[in-house]
C-alpha cells in the first residue's frame, strides 16, 4: 500500500473531508474531522466523484475487511486501491532443476544416468525482461506500466563451465556435463569424471572422461574429452564416438571417431581413426594397418611396418559429420525392418539425417585450400602406405623417412624434411 506523500489533496467547502491521492494514482485516502454532526454520505460521494475517481473503490473496501482496518475520525482511511504487477527480470531455467547432482556426492558413471545432462554450448537458461505494458489501471481507470526492478547481474549466477551470451540472452554450458548449483546458488556443470575399466558395455557418457585403465570390447559415446591412460582394444562394432577431442596411448582393432582432435602416444594398429580436427602421432609412435583420416592434417611419426601391412593415411572432408551419417543411416534402416516399426523414432532419425547433411554440405561448400593441407611424417613410412589428400592418392612403394605430403597442380608431391 502506498504511503500518502508527494500527494493531491481536494476537500470539501468546510474543510470536514479531506481526499488524498498518491502520486503514482494507485491509492486514496479519505479523512474525516469530527465536527459533531452526521456523516454525509452524498457530499463524501460528490468529493470523490469530483476528483475523478472511478476504479478499484470496491478493491479498497475488500483490503480493509481483509486486514481489520476500521474507520476512524481524523484519520484517514483508505477508499481505492489499484492493483498494479510489480515484475522483474528473471531467469527461466531450461533444465531439470530438481533433477541435477549433488557436487559433494561422488558418483560412478553408472550411476550419473538418473540426472539430467547437458551438451557443451547447449542452454542453460533464459534471462527474460518482462513486457511491462498493460500491467494495470490506476483509480481513475488509466492503463499504467508495470514497476520493474533493476536488471540481474549475470556475473552473481555464472559458475564453472558455462556462458553468456548476450546475443540470445541465455546461460549456456561451455562443457558437456551435468547441470547442478552451487554453494553461492550459481549454474555450474560438472564436467570431468575419472573411471576405471571399461568393458564389454555400450554407454553414453556426459562430460570429460578419464580411464584410468582400458577399454574392451565396447560401445562409448561421450560428449566431452576422452583420454584413455591404458589402451582401447576390440571396439570395432560401433566403436568409441566422442563429441570433443581424444588422448590415447594404445589402440588395436577398435573404431575410433572424434569431432576435434586425436593424439595417440604410442601406437595404432589395424583400427579406423577419424576426427574432424588434426590426428597427430607423437615421436616414436607407430600407425599400423587400417586407416587414419584427418579433416585437417596428419602429423605422425611412422606408418606401416615391414611386413608391408596396408595402412591408408588420408585427409578427407568432415569424417565424423560422414561417420554420423553412416550411423544414423544404419539405425533408420534397423528400425524401418523391425516388425514394430516405430514411427516416431524413424522421423526422429529422418530429422537427424537431414541436419547431418545439411551440416556436410556446407563443409564442401566451405572454400578448401588443398595447398595448405598437409601430412608430415618424421620417421619411417614403409610400402603400401597409401596416402591420400582429398582427391590424390599416393602409393608408397619403397621405404622412406622424414617426408611431407602435400598438393600441388600435378596431384600429391612428396618433400623430404631435414631433421634438425
Amino acid at each position: 500500500m502506498n504511503e500518502i506523500t508527494d500527494r493531491k489533496v481536494y476537500t470539501n467547502s468546510d474543510k470536514t473531508l479531506t481526499l488524498t491521492i498518491s502520486e503514482d494514482n494507485l491509492s486514496a485516502y479519505l479523512t474525516i474531522e469530527d465536527n459533531s454532526n452526521m456523516i454525509d454520505e452524498e457530499e463524501i460521494s460528490s468529493l470523490i466523484s469530483s476528483a475523478g475517481i472511478k476504479n478499484r473503490l470496491e478493491a479498497a473496501i475488500n483490503f480493509n475487511i481483509k486486514n481489520e482496518i476500521i474507520k476512524k475520525l481524523g484519520k484517514p482511511f483508505l477508499i481505492a486501491i489499484a492493483s498494479v504487477k510489480k515484475v522483474e527480470n528473471g531467469i527461466s531455467y531450461t533444465f531439470d532443476s530438481e533433477s541435477c547432482i549433488n557436487i559433494n556426492e561422488r558418483y560412478e558413471i553408472d550411476a550419473l544416468s538418473k540426472f539430467v545432462k547437458v551438451e557443451k554450448d547447449q542452454p542453460l537458461a533464459e534471462m527474460y525482461i518482462p513486457d511491462t505494458h498493460k500491467a494495470g489501471i490506476d483509480i481513475f481507470g488509466n492503463e499504467v506500466s508495470s514497476e520493474q526492478k533493476s536488471q540481474i547481474d549475470v556475473e552473481n549466477i555464472l559458475g564453472n563451465n558455462v556462458y553468456y551470451s548476450a546475443e540470445t540472452n541465455q546461460i549456456l554450458s561451455s562443457e558437456a556435463g551435468y547441470p547442478y548449483f552451487d554453494h553461492d546458488n550459481k549454474i555450474c556443470v560438472k564436467s570431468t569424471f575419472i573411471s576405471q575399466d571399461i568393458l564389454d558395455t555400450t554407454k553414453t557418457i556426459y562430460g570429460n572422461t578419464i580411464i584410468d585403465g582400458i577399454i574392451s570390447n565396447s560401445n562409448l559415446e561421450i560428449f566431452g574429452d576422452l583420454w584413455v591412460k591404458g589402451s582401447i582394444r576390440s571396439c570395432n562394432n560401433v566403436g568409441i564416438i566422442v563429441h570433443g577431442d581424444i588422448i590415447i596411448n594404445y589402440v588395436e582393432d577398435s573404431r575410433i571417431v572424434a569431432s576435434g582432435e586425436i593424439t595417440i602416444n604410442k601406437k595404432a594398429r589395424n583400427s579406423l581413426v577419424l576426427a574432424n580436427g588434426t590426428i597427430k602421432a607423437e615421436e616414436f609412435s607407430s600407425i599400423s594397418g587400417g586407416v587414419i583420416q584427418s579433416g585437417k592434417s596428419i602429423e605422425v611419426y611412422s606408418t606401416g611396418n615391414d611386413h608391408g601391412v596396408v595402412t591408408e593415411v588420408e585427409i578427407a572432408i568432415a569424417p565424423f559429420i560422414k561417420e554420423q551419417i553412416r550411423i544414423v543411416q544404419n539405425k533408420l534402416t534397423n528400425t524401418k525392418n523391425n516388425s514394430d516399426e516405430d514411427n516416431v523414432l524413424i522421423s526422429s532419425f529422418i530429422e537427424e539425417l537431414e541436419k547431418l547433411h545439411s551440416k556436410f554440405e556446407d563443409e564442401i561448400e566451405k572454400s578448401y585450400n588443398a595447398g595448405s593441407l598437409r601430412i608430415s611424417i618424421e620417421g619411417k613410412v614403409y610400402p603400401n602406405s597409401n596416402i591420400r589428400i582429398l582427391k590424390d592418392i599416393l602409393e608408397i612403394s619403397e621405404e622412406k623417412c622424414s617426408i611431407e605430403i602435400s598438393v600441388n597442380d600435378s596431384g600429391l608431391e612428396i618433400n623430404e624434411v631435414d631433421k634438425l
